[in-house]
Order: structure tokens, then sequence, then C-alpha cells
């Protein structure tokens, strides 16, 4: 029987009603990582004696948490006791982490058996996973492109069965990237809704760290995704920034109702136009009232990104190039930095000024179309190391990902969702909802899934 085929929601229920042992389960996925995990370099610590001790004192317990056997992994840029947080860079590759972060505490707690940390570039800030402390990840779809990243360890650990659910983090397509990329679901939670920071908690984070930036969860089936989102929701009064907001709100009679996005003045690929097509075809069909319309005010959404991050990108992150000694994320910062707008306090100030209107008018939007279905991604695909191959990749990159890019930057919650295959590689979408209303996301991808069915497991494709 192979367990590690099953989904989180399957194994915990087995594991609940002693159908199977947690040992099982979690020998299962140790066979899987074994099997596959050499040739894509997912997984780049493994944390076998940790998952056994967790099955064994689960086997010998009369209770069952709500994750009771499921295999888990967590993201090398977030403190997981007693792991180190190495964040891809050589320098910190003993660097300990301080205190378990709260969202993967909640994984633990529920039982979930922890078998890995997986792969992410230098400080998360690539949109490909490589760097030169653990190496490259590859796509098990096809090594040419990319996995995406910055959780792109997660993506594929999760796509190819190494675990079912797995941590991530998201701010600027982290989760919602990889997940498309390798054919699963990810949903980035609205800003503040779970505990973030990934770092010791000693250290301050800047803006786009503390106001773009959320754990989120990557899963291949939709009830797995509401399991791992539910357990990573936990209590954190030590973090400033976390809001213990409700999980559900009084039905509205518009709730169901979606927006499709197929034009938003810049190139959109036939393929891409169809899935988002496609996807307002399966929410007609659960009941959904579908109109093809665009959100307001799309070219500020599309500069957001960068006006508010420049301070941080600009003046923090790339004096440190040279200390943090990661040649791709070197490469790929340096193209980048002649993209963004002069790093001045009237750059930020604009921005933010802009950013509060576009979002008061994109809240009255949601009113009317609670939830939004938009390309992810402009193109396909991305060939692997895409970000450094030539002088204005960046540039390219910023302007293809733009919908997944800058929704990051307004704290609203989304969730990627797989679309099938074209040509052989992934190809899906992106939903949003105004913030806190993870509910109807997650009610519209739950239609999704009943339509175009779960995601299975794949084998390496090449």
């Amino acid at each position: 029987m192979n367990i590690w085929t099953f989904d989180a929601t399957t194994t915990a229920k087995m594991v609940a009603d002693r159908s199977i042992s947690a040992t099982e389960a979690v020998e299962s996925h140790l066979r899987r990582i074994d099997e596959v995990n050499p040739r894509l370099n997912a997984i780049v610590r493994r944390t076998d004696d940790d998952a056994r001790t967790t099955a064994h004192r689960i086997d010998g317990s009369s209770l069952r948490g709500p994750l009771a056997g499921v295999a888990i992994t967590t993201k090398i840029n977030t403190d997981h006791v007693p792991y180190p947080n190495d964040n891809g860079i050589r320098a910190l590759a003993n660097n300990p982490s301080i205190e378990t972060n709260r969202c993967i505490a909640g994984l633990l707690d529920a039982d979930a058996a922890m078998v890995g940390r997986t792969n992410s570039p230098a400080f998360a800030m690539r949109f490909h996973t490589a760097n030169d402390l653990h190496g490259e990840t590859l796509n098990p779809y096809d090594r040419e492109i990319s996995c995406g990243g910055s959780s792109g360890g997660a993506g594929v650990a999760v796509a190819t069965g190494m675990c079912q659910i797995a941590q991530g983090n998201d701010v600027a397509g982290s989760v919602r990237w990889p997940a498309y990329m390798n054919g699963v679901i990810g949903l980035r939670p609205t800003v503040h809704r779970m505990p973030t920071g990934g770092t010791n908690p000693a250290i301050g984070r800047a803006w786009t760290a503390s106001e773009m930036s959320t754990n989120g969860v990557i899963a291949r089936t939709m009830s797995d995704i509401r399991l791992g989102y539910r357990a990573m929701c936990t209590e954190n009064w030590s973090d400033p920034n976390w809001i213990p907001a409700p999980h559900s709100f009084p039905d509205q009679p518009n709730n169901k109702r979606a927006a499709i996005v197929t034009n938003d003045g810049h190139s959109l690929s036939p393929e891409t136009i169809d899935a988002v097509r496609r996807a307002g075809i399966a929410l007609e069909d659960a009941g959904y009232i579908v109109d093809e319309v665009t959100p307001p005010n799309l070219e500020t959404f599309f500069t957001l990104w960068q006006r508010l991050g420049s301070i941080d990108i600009l003046l923090g992150l790339r004096p440190m190039l040279n200390s943090i000694g990661d040649e791709g994320l070197r490469a790929s910062i340096e193209d980048w930095a002649g993209n963004f707008p002069p790093p001045t306090a009237e750059t930020f100030m604009n921005a933010m000024i802009e950013r509060d209107l576009l979002v008061r008018e994109w809240t009255n939007f949601l009113a009317s179309y609670p939830v939004v279905v938009t390309p992810l991604m402009a193109r396909t695909t991305i060939p692997r190391g895409f970000d450094v191959d030539h002088e204005g990749a960046m540039a390219e990159l910023v302007h293809t990902g733009r919908w997944g890019f800058n929704l990051s930057a307004i704290a609203m919650p989304a969730l990627a969702f797989p679309m099938g295959l074209n040509n052989g590689q992934p190809i899906g979408i992106q939903m949003f909802a105004r913030t806190w209303r993870e509910d109807i996301l997650l009610d519209a991808g739950d239609a999704l899934e009943a339509k175009f069915g779960s995601v299975s497991v794949t084998d390496i494709r090449w």
C-alpha cells in the first residue's frame, strides 16, 4: 500500500480509526523521499528521526490529532527548532532557530510528522529555487522549466508525494508560484491572519517582510489545504501584527458572484486566458454568477510592489549581496535594481497613498464580485534559471507575474489552483478575495476541485 499517494485527510482518518499506523504512513513517505529526492533536491535536510519519534508517540497513544501521521515539511527560511534557519546562505549553514514559528508549531501540535526541510533561494528572493548552499531544485514535470520560487522545494515535495502538506511563505508569490509550477494548490492567507516571521524574533523586520509577507500552505487537495490552514492559524500574541480574525462570516446574497479577468491591457497567452475561462465555467456550473470584468486602476496595481519595496530592496538587501555571497541572488537583484523607482521617502509615501486608494476601490469592487479569477502568470511557464539568464530578465518576470506579484502588496488572500497540463507542463489560475475572506476562496476552490478532480501525485516525468 503506497500511503504516500494518499492525501492528508485520508491518512489522518485512517490513522485515527487504526486502519493504518502512523509509523506505516511515515515510513511510506520516507521511502518515497529516498526514491525521488536525490534527483529533485526538494528536501535539503532529512528529519527521519523526528518523523519516526512522532509516529511512535501517536501509535502508543489513545489520542489522535487532526493531522495524525500526516507527512509535512517546513521551509529553510522559517525557524523550526532544533533545525538551522540557514535561508539558503552558506554563512548561515548552522544558524540556529531561536524558537519554532507558531504556524509550524500548530502543525506539530495537530500530530503532523515532520519529514524534512525544503529548499528555497537565498533570502527567499528569487523566482527560481537554487542557492549556493543547497543547490538547485528541479521540476518533476520537466527539468528544463523552473520549479518556482521561493517555496520551490515545498511545491516539488507536495507534487511528488514526499509530503502531504508543506509550510511555505509568500512575500511576492512565493507560495502561489511554486504551487502553479508544480501543479498543486497554494493558499496565501490575508497578511496577519497566521503567525508570520521566519527569523530570529529579536531581529526587526522591514516593511515588506512585516506587511507583505505571510506564511501559507501547499497541498494537493482542498481538504488538505483546509486542514493545514486551520492548524497553522494558531494564537501568537507575541507577534504585534497577528490578528485573531474569525474564519466564518454570515452568508451574503452575492457570495456566489465571480469576476474573471481575461483582458488586463497587456499581453496574456491564449493558454492562460483559456485556463481563466475554464475556471469561470466551472464556477458557473457550481451555481456562481460569472462575469468577464476587470478590477479598476490596474496600472497603479501593476507598479505597486516595486514602489513599496524600493527602499527595502535597494537600501536593505542590495548592499548585503557581497556579504551574503550567493551568486544567483546577486545576479538577479543587480539585474532587477534598475527596474525600481528611486528609494526615497517620497516614493514610499506616494505608493502608500495610492495603495490606500486602490484598496478602497478594490474593496468596493469585491463587494460586487467576492471572488476574482485572474492569471497568476501571463505566460504558461518559465525556463529554469530564467531570472539570471539575461539582462532584463527580472523586468520581464515582474511584468509576466504582475498579478501574483503585486497582489502581495495589498494583503488580500489568494489561492493558486491547478488547471491541468499544457503540453505536459502545469498550468493554473489565481483567485483572490477581500481581506479575511479565506472562506469564500476555499469554497470557490472546492467548486473547481469538484469539476476538475483532485490532484494526484506525480512521478518524475523526465
